[in-house]
């Protein structure tokens, strides 16, 4: 019995050997061919100047991109980008106020309004729609919302009446990145008006220096006969 088992035992070994021979030996061909990466060390020491540019797979999960902030100045005070609604939460409640394509009439509501501090605006586009949407306030629950609504008179036309929605749902159609507006700037920023400079006194003409002369110059340079005086002889 003890033979039949020593016989056994002999051949398992042997084929696990053989199997770890063999995964050793895949792992180091595969780690021949893998590409090589500069680290850090390689960086700063001078020997590889710069990664490569498949480095972490980068430009796969961020894409390049040819667009520019939008310049602030276009856009109200109350203006808001995506990274403002995310950071008010994913439960967080608002009131949506008016939407309206023109910003103008967004921005104009907001002006008149005692409160304006609790609004928020934001472009919303949807396919080839572009629209502006104004909110009011940030509320843990859809119950305190309208409870708000109910309380605050928003002055808004014919009977329209302020909706609760998630700053979550508006985040999908906010533009990340928004290109640059080619606009002219507002009048604040138009030309500077020139100014006229007035001559100092150090860039006025010199006076003639023959104008200069007064007359009593005029006569003490001239010349006048010498007259001479006898000498008298006493003796």
């Amino acid at each position: 019995m003890l033979i039949s088992r020593s016989r056994l035992w002999l051949p398992m070994a042997a084929s696990s050997l053989a199997v770890l021979l063999i995964s050793v030996t895949v792992i180091s061909l595969k780690g021949r061919n893998a590409p090589q990466q500069p680290t850090i060390q390689d960086v700063f020491t001078g020997e590889m100047h710069e990664f490569s540019a498949d480095l972490g797979q980068l430009p796969k999960i961020v894409p390049p991109t040819n667009y520019v902030a939008t310049p602030p100045e276009n856009h109200g005070p109350q203006y808001r980008t995506v990274d403002w609604l995310k950071a008010q939460g994913s439960l967080a409640w608002t009131l949506q106020i008016i939407s309206s394509e023109d910003e103008e009439v967004v921005k104009s509501y907001i002006a008149q309004r005692d409160d304006k501090e609790q609004f928020a605006y934001f472009m919303y586009k949807e396919g080839e729609k572009v629209s502006y949407i104004a909110v009011y306030g940030n509320f843990v629950t859809m119950e305190l919302a309208l409870g708000v609504a109910n309380s605050i008179d928003f002055a808004l036309p014919n009977g329209v009446r302020p909706s609760p929605e998630k700053f979550a749902t508006y985040v999908p159609n906010v533009p990340m990145i928004q290109p640059a507006i080619d606009q002219p700037p507002p009048p604040k920023y138009g030309g500077v008006p020139e100014i006229a400079i007035e001559p100092q006194p150090d860039d006025m003409a010199e006076p003639n220096q023959n104008q200069l002369e007064t007359p009593a110059d005029s006569s003490s340079s001239s010349t006048e006969p010498e007259v001479s005086t006898p000498v008298v002889d006493p003796f």
